[in-house]
């Protein structure tokens, strides 16, 4: 049964709305100032400014909205769907207005970008970019790794509860302390360490800064977007600049991939400690490699030693890179295929930029079939404890996990139904929308420019929900209804 709600409701979600979106708007002056200092040329700089003052517009109106309520979980629920459509809408017009494609096309790119994903119609198009949008594309994901609430909140909401329901409703829940906006600070100044971290690396590796810059930025938010049209191929065929060494790229870019989808608490916990076997004491970090290094094992056997382990870390962290293009990956084994569909579904850890089902989400969900055998198996009224990582787990929260696993398939499956009518390879599809919703963003060849337009819009509907993690948008959906079923019956 839906909630109850009104337009009061409707009011306060669109005036927490207007306030993200307003201060969320200061993202342009990063492309403003590339495109003066970069691309000269008055176009792209006007372009850059007409997006954003009307996202700056659209946020000052929004947050002028009169209310009578203080924000509800229901009222969050709406407003993170609704920051996350508006300002994706108005990242992508520098796209539509400066390479000059389709709304569409550019909606799909941001909203990949945003969402971490990495999936890409616009490849054959980035090599006429202007560095400035390159870097916006970069950026983008950078910002949606830790999330456009977590980044623009601190210090402008007024009130507690309003900023850990938005949290909570985007995700971000697990990442809160007793002062929320000292926590803020501390999981933003982590994510940048780590950027700067792989920003070392990439050119210690060979990597010029300009590349650098950009894709520790991608691999640190597992997004995976590349800023040529070749990609990583040119570094790994000796295209780039001399010195480059491919292999020194390929596993810093792996290293910043999985840094990227460790919890920010685990990061955090490291700080503090200063004890590296506080990442191997975590049940997630140690499921994330024995996964990754028994797929590449066995996949090496088809594709390689390199091309196995670069992938199977590129999926499982849902970081999004690969080594050959969509083409060459359809036309691997499809047993490889279906091999790394589980192991991009799962994803990486909670509280992280990583997409998928989640870890923590597996293990407690194997636990919860394990618990239930040995309940039936042992003298009713037997009594042992249900725990995961030194915690006591309910029912209710298994039971929560399963319900989440069923909806998340649920969209899977929709996502394979309606692009397997378009007449492409199921294992190519299956693939490719496990990709998509677990954000992960390697593809099989199906993302392209030319891709119909009901391929592309259930795409787009595959990463959001993958990257809202479905129960924000489930419960809009119930608000939007509840509200249409209130006037029929008045």
């Amino acid at each position: 049964m839906f909630l109850r709600v009104g337009r009061e409701d409707i009011k306060v979600a669109l005036k927490d709305t207007g306030t993200i979106l307003f201060y969320a708007g200061m993202c342009f002056f990063i492309p403003i100032i590339l495109a003066i200092l970069m691309d000269k040329n008055p176009d792209t700089l006007f372009f850059y400014a007409v997006s954003a003052l009307g996202l700056f517009a659209l946020g000052y109106l929004l947050r002028k909205i009169p209310v009578k309520k203080d924000t509800e979980t229901k009222h969050a629920m709406l407003s993170i769907v609704l920051i996350w459509i508006f300002f994706c809408f108005f990242a992508s017009l520098p796209f539509t207005f400066i390479m000059k494609v389709s709304l569409l096309d550019a909606f799909f790119e941001t909203m990949s970008t945003l969402t971490t994903t990495g999936l890409s119609v616009m490849i054959p198009l980035l090599d006429t970019m202007p560095p400035s949008l390159i870097f916006w594309r970069s950026f983008l994901g950078w910002v949606g790794g830790i999330g456009i609430v977590l980044m623009a909140f601190i210090g402008l909401m007024t009130t507690y509860s309003k900023t850990t329901k938005l949290l909570v409703a985007e995700g971000h829940g697990d990442q809160l302390k007793e002062n929320l906006k000292v926590s803020a600070k501390k999981i933003t100044s982590i994510y940048i360490l780590l950027t700067i971290i792989g920003i070392v690396l990439l050119m210690f590796s060979g990597q010029t800064i300009w590349q650098a810059v950009n894709y520790s930025m991608s691999a640190i938010s597992t997004n995976g977007m590349d800023i040529s049209s070749i990609g990583l191929n040119a570094i790994n065929n000796g295209w780039a600049p001399v010195g480059l060494n491919n292999y020194w790229v390929n596993i810093s870019l792996v290293v910043i991939m999985v840094m990227g989808s460790m919890s920010f608490a685990l990061h955090y916990l490291f700080l503090r400690k200063k004890n590296w076997l506080v990442y191997f004491k975590d049940p997630e970090f140690r499921l994330l490699l024995l996964l990754g290094f028994v797929s590449t094992l066995i996949v090496a056997t088809k594709i390689g030693l390199l091309n196995g382990f670069f992938h199977t870390f590129s999926l499982i962290t849902c970081g999004g890179f690969a080594l050959v293009t969509g083409i060459e990956l359809a036309a691997w084994p499809e047993f490889v295929k279906f091999l790394w569909v589980p192991i991009v579904i799962i994803g990486g850890a909670a509280g992280s930029t990583a997409g998928g089902i989640k870890l923590s989400r597996t293990i407690i969900f194997v636990k919860g079939i394990y618990w239930s055998i040995r309940k039936t198996l042992l003298p009713e009224g037997s009594y042992f404890q249900r725990q995961y990582n030194g915690q006591k787990i309910s029912g209710d929260t298994v039971k929560q996990v399963n319900q989440f696993i069923l909806l998340w398939l649920i969209f899977i499956v929709i996502g394979i139904i309606v692009i397997s009518s378009y007449g492409y390879p199921l294992a190519d599809v299956i693939f490719e929308v496990a990709s998509a919703q677990s954000n992960a963003g390697i593809s099989t060849g199906i993302s392209t420019a030319f891709a119909p337009i009901g391929v592309k819009i259930m795409l787009i509907i595959n990463m959001f929900v993958g990257r809202l993690e479905i129960i924000p948008i489930m419960a809009s959906i119930g608000l939007l209804l509840s509200i249409k079923g209130r006037r029929r019956k008045n």
